[in-house]
């Protein structure tokens, strides 16, 4: 099995990506790492694996990181 990244910028999150761990950079270059837990029009929710929630906002978020396991 292999993986396969994905890198989208915070406008294109949708709330089909509700469930995906992540990582996100935000335009500070600080990087979060967790799942998402919702996703609105202006922001995003993420769980961090001390089960604490973060309400980051889309605009504020410059690139997300989604590993995806493939099966080649």
């Amino acid at each position: 099995m292999g993986k396969r990244q994905i890198i989208i910028k915070g406008a294109d999150v949708k709330p089909s990506h509700v469930g995906e761990e992540v990582n996100i950079e935000d335009k500070s270059r600080k990087v979060w790492h967790g799942y998402i837990v919702n996703v609105t029009s202006d922001s995003l929710t993420l769980r961090d694996l001390r089960q604490k929630h973060h309400i980051i906002k889309l605009a504020d978020i410059q690139r997300v990181f989604i590993d995806r396991v493939t099966a080649y």
